[in-house]
């Protein structure tokens, strides 16, 4: 009896002695993972060959690591080819899209019927939508390929978003509403360039129109550190659903293919406000879209 016991403890302290190692193999997997993780790297995990269990998981841990740098890799294929097919596909359009413009305002200036100037006039709204395609496919590609540069500097962005607002002055006019504006006087100092800050602000304004019914606000104001820019509008064509697809490339709402967008304009403004450290960000109340955009204020 006393042998048998003898023979239980020696056994429950070797399976408690193998418990405890085989813990430290896991967590030292487990830190290997975590470093593999935060690195881009083809190091492989490894563990002592002493506890077979263990070393057949990490062995399957790495045929996934294995799996999922081939994955990625492909992927980044995919992109660069994705990213070079639309740069030359806006390089070798443009010029025969530019021709065929020359073409209608050749015959905008001839002696037309009725029906022959809306003709003209639809092909040229036409042309007009296939080169604002082209453009932003070639600008968003070279946001992608991280060919932009951008020129960063203390900018006032009041004095941005009232420029933009200006010129969409005759769209709001076409649509006949009166947006409600509110854009302080004093100016709101960030790191930005103004060139993306002018284009953000037109991609989101233009969406606002595109997709719009109504009740239209654009407001800045000044919040802590911060500069908050909003643009709201009534819409019935965007779903709770959309919203977290908003910004990913070439996305539009079934209720929005029928408006010749590209799914283009918000994927741009969000990795402009992304590139200068601001947020930028879309949300769905009672029927009110909205478009958010966030930068911190140098030296507040």
């Amino acid at each position: 009896m006393i042998v048998l016991c003898i023979l239980l403890a020696m056994l429950s302290l070797f399976l408690f002695l193998k418990l405890i190692y085989q813990r430290k193999l896991v967590r030292k997997i487990k830190k290997q993972i975590d470093f593999l993780t935060d690195r881009d790297t083809q190091t492989e995990i490894m563990v002592e060959k002493t506890d077979r269990p263990i070393q057949d998981l990490a062995t399957s841990i790495n045929h996934l690591l294995k799996k999922y740098r081939s994955m990625g890799q492909e992927i980044e294929r995919s992109d660069t080819l994705f990213r070079d097919t639309i740069t030359s596909l806006s390089h070798d359009l443009r010029t025969p899209l530019a021709t065929a413009n020359g073409y209608i305002q050749l015959l905008q200036e001839q002696d037309l019927t009725g029906d022959q100037k809306e003709y003209v006039m639809i092909a040229e709204e036409r042309i007009s939508a296939v080169k604002l395609l082209l453009d932003q496919l070639f600008e968003f590609a070279r946001i992608e390929a991280d060919e932009l540069k951008l020129n960063c500097r203390n900018t006032d962005i009041h004095s941005v978003l009232r420029d933009v607002v200006a010129s969409y002055y005759g769209d709001f006019e076409q649509k006949k509403c009166v947006p409600h504006i509110v854009i302080p006087n004093s100016p709101a100092i960030i790191w930005g360039d103004p060139d993306a800050l002018t284009r953000i602000f037109s991609n989101v304004v233009y969406n606002a129109l595109v997709h719009g019914e109504g009740n239209y606000q654009i407001t800045a104001a000044l919040e802590e550190a911060q500069t908050v820019i909003t643009v709201k509008n009534a819409s019935s064509s965007i779903q709770q659903e959309d919203i977290p697809h908003l910004f990913d490339r070439f996305y539009t709402t079934d209720q929005s293919r029928t408006k010749k967008t590209t799914g283009l304009g918000l994927a741009i403004a969000q990795r402009l406000v992304t590139r200068m450290g601001g947020q930028i960000s879309a949300s769905l109340q009672n029927g009110i879209f909205a478009i958010q955009i966030v930068f911190p204020i140098v030296n507040f």
